[in-house]
């Protein structure tokens, strides 16, 4: 299984939170996970290429104090959660409904946030939850010729020493291709992405850079919309790329994708 949590926080009293947010959020996913299989949450913590998760930014309005962030009790916050494995979904599920049920609290460095729900509906988080396979992405393709994609949060693509701020077609579904390749049962054709490069143009965007410091340095990258047009219909590329765009919502597109970045949703 492969799925898209939306858990909604309230912090229990004014809590200000760490300068390195997406850090800490990581940090979250790692406890929750350790506290149904440890031994996967130590596995996850490895130097893995390609990561079976992805986390949001949190979400919601803070209050400021000097530069950090104050979450407020009055407010609700929400940070997605994404998993690409049955076994991390397995170990996640788990855990917020454990938590969730018994009332029993997460912490944000250090600060205590009441779990007040789980979302995994498209209807109810305004299409960013989700639960599915691959099996059944690939089965569910479509053969639209246009693909718009929604890149919510900062988004780029390191090659070599350089960050690439502008959704290519290579750099954009090559970052999906890696993603399935790792954790799909399903083989796409070896030289999809050749095809992709030749016969996939950008046919229209609305994008702007933004910043973003997961880590306590600055990084840049673009959001907004882009949509791509496939040139030819052959068989069988355009449903896998189709299938590619539906899957982005669980892999996020490009970098840093486990520190808030890339955050991505196919727009029909």
């Amino acid at each position: 299984m492969i799925a898209s949590f939306l858990i909604t926080l309230r912090p229990t009293h004014p809590a200000p939170l760490g300068r390195h947010l997406g850090r800490s959020l990581h940090g979250l996913l790692m406890n929750l996970v350790a506290g149904a299989n440890p031994d996967l949450a130590e596995r996850l913590h490895g130097d893995q290429r390609v990561k079976p998760v992805t986390v949001s930014a949190l979400l919601g309005r803070f209050n400021r104090e000097g530069d950090r962030v104050v979450a407020m009790p009055e407010e609700r916050y929400t940070v997605r959660y994404t998993v690409l494995t049955d076994e991390v979904f397995a170990a996640l599920a788990q855990i917020l409904m454990a938590r969730y049920l018994g009332g029993q609290l997460a912490h944000i460095d250090g600060q205590p946030f009441q779990i007040e729900g789980i979302a995994v509906d498209p209807q109810e988080t305004d299409g960013w939850g989700g639960i599915t396979s691959c099996q059944q992405l690939y089965e569910q393709r479509s053969q639209a010729r246009d693909i718009t994609l929604e890149f919510s949060s900062p988004t780029a693509f390191k090659t070599g020493d350089t960050t690439l701020l502008f959704p290519l077609t290579r750099s954009v579904f090559g970052s999906y291709r890696r993603a399935w390749d790792t954790f799909a049962d399903m083989p796409l054709s070896s030289d999809l992405l050749d095809f992709a490069e030749q016969y996939v143009v950008t046919s229209r965007y609305h994008l702007e850079t933004q910043v973003i410091r997961p880590e306590g340095y600055q990084l840049i990258g673009f959001t907004g919309q882009c949509t791509f047009r496939v040139l030819r219909t052959d068989m069988p590329y355009l449903g896998e790329l189709n299938a590619l765009a539906d899957f982005a919502l669980y892999c996020g597109t490009g970098m840093k994708t486990t520190q808030g970045m890339g955050q991505t949703r196919r727009v029909v």
